[in-house]
């Protein structure tokens, strides 16, 4: 565990819906921090830095929760090591940075992934079945929203050194889910309103397919948005209600009629992604099946895509890979 911020406080909490997990380790910028985090969650082993972690041998994966900056960085010392990583999203702040920790896990032979729960949870999996089966024809729409306001926004979302902004924070999900539905588009047209800072606040992005499909995303920290998901055809449509990243039921609209769709969930939703993992590593694998590394890479290039049209840069844009 490297970090012990919100996200992994609740993706260690999930942890115990799983039998066969433990959490063994775990890093942090100060030591008092790693103690407090680790005396809350029964954790043996504790660091003030991510490499001793990583040397330590204490851990069969490595979970990073730090700001989208840090993930490459710490997510590529540990493949060179041969230690498993999940990493949250996005992986990386660019495409050339995926790209090359999806090679390092090649070359060592170990298991990576990003850690996008919204693909292994079983209502977004079951509504993509559905999908699949052809039960509204051909999916030619998709429209997905995740957008939010609050008062007092945490910094890290404003500051462009820790690639702040509305995209890579939530823009992602809708991303990610009319990837899912739809693949790759062949035109991507996007506009934002960005901060002094250059930190976009909201995005609209619009994806044409040479298949006569399209789409339409939004993001957003200005707004109370409906934060919902669709994917239409000439049958019906499929619908993830509001916070569709994490959904409980799902609804299904044919000619037949409308119909919710609830499927069993328990936990908070990451120990889904958790044993995935560990089913993976189990078979000698370096990839997630429900997390896989093409979508990972192709929905950054996206990002790439996008930010270069609304005019947002980050300060790692240019690193040098390989060191």
């Amino acid at each position: 565990m490297v970090a012990t911020g919100n996200i992994s406080t609740q993706f260690t909490r999930d942890l115990a819906e799983l039998d066969d997990a433990v959490a063994t380790a775990v890093a942090s910028r100060s030591l008092d921090s790693a103690h407090k985090f680790a005396d809350t969650f029964g954790i043996e082993h504790r660091y003030d830095d991510y490499r001793q972690l990583i040397e330590s041998g204490t851990v069969d994966v490595l979970y990073i929760g730090t700001p989208h900056p840090q993930h490459y960085g710490i997510a590529r010392a540990a493949l060179q090591a041969g230690v498993a990583v999940l990493c949250e999203k996005p992986v990386t702040l660019t495409a050339r940075q995926a790209r090359d920790l999806v090679a390092v896990a090649r070359e060592h032979n170990t298991l990576f992934a990003e850690a996008m729960w919204m693909r292994t949870n079983p209502v977004v999996q079951a509504m993509f079945a559905d999908l699949a089966k052809g039960v509204i024809g051909e999916p030619m729409e998709a429209l997905a929203d995740f957008g939010f306001h609050k008062p007092q926004l945490p910094a890290r979302l404003l500051d462009p050194a820790l690639g702040g902004g509305a995209l890579m924070d939530g823009g992602i999900y809708p991303m990610t889910f009319v990837h899912m539905a739809l693949g790759r588009p062949d035109e991507v047209k996007a506009v934002g309103a960005l901060t002094d800072d250059g930190v976009d606040l909201n995005v609209a992005m619009a994806w044409r397919y040479d298949s006569g499909a399209v789409a339409a995303l939004t993001c957003g920290l200005r707004s109370q948005n409906p934060w919902t998901a669709s994917v239409s055809g000439p049958e019906g449509s499929l619908l993830l209600p509001n916070r569709f990243h994490h959904p409980e039921y799902y609804v299904r609209s044919t000619a037949a009629g409308q119909e919710r769709v609830d499927v069993a969930v328990h936990g908070l939703g990451y120990h889904y992604e958790a044993a995935e993992v560990m089913r993976a590593l189990r078979a000698g694998q370096i990839e997630c099946p429900a997390l896989p590394h093409a979508a990972t890479i192709e929905i950054l290039e996206l990002l790439d895509e996008t930010r270069r049209q609304i005019g947002v840069s980050y300060p790692g844009d240019d690193e040098y890979l390989g060191g």
